[in-house]
């Protein structure tokens, strides 16, 4: 597999798992302990899911283009956008003091990408093991 569909993968199964399906399922008053975010309505919750949902259906279209050994631009565009953008807004935030984990997990994803921008044709040549 590619060194950039692993990249993919990886962000679309850690974000389903920890930030897209708990705000889609988990109960307003487990959101609202593990978010910090108490008195939130419950619909920008499910909001803030849904789009992050749909941010992982486009990398889900990257994935099977990388995969078809194409490189996705806009997908690589996109990503770096979201995930270089949330490193920084958690740093000027502060949020990344109290979500350390959360805020590398973003900056490994952003410098993954801005990798691939700058090295295609590494990015989406299968690895030899």
């Amino acid at each position: 597999m590619a060194p950039l569909a692993l990249l993919l993968l990886l962000k679309i199964a850690i974000t389903l798992l920890v930030v897209s399906g708990p705000f889609l399922v988990l109960p307003k008053s487990k959101i609202d302990q593990l978010s910090g975010y108490a008195g939130t309505p419950v619909a920008f919750y499910r909001l803030y899911g849904t789009a992050i949902f749909a941010l992982l259906v486009a990398y889900s279209g990257g994935l099977v283009s990388v995969l078809a050994g194409n490189v996705p631009w806009t997908v690589i565009a996109m990503g770096i956008a979201s995930n270089l953008g949330a490193t920084l807004v958690m740093i000027g935030t502060g949020e990344a003091r109290k979500h350390p984990a959360l805020a590398a997990f973003f900056a490994f994803i952003a410098a993954g990408l801005i990798g691939a921008a700058l090295l295609p044709e590494m990015a989406v040549t299968p690895l030899k093991l």
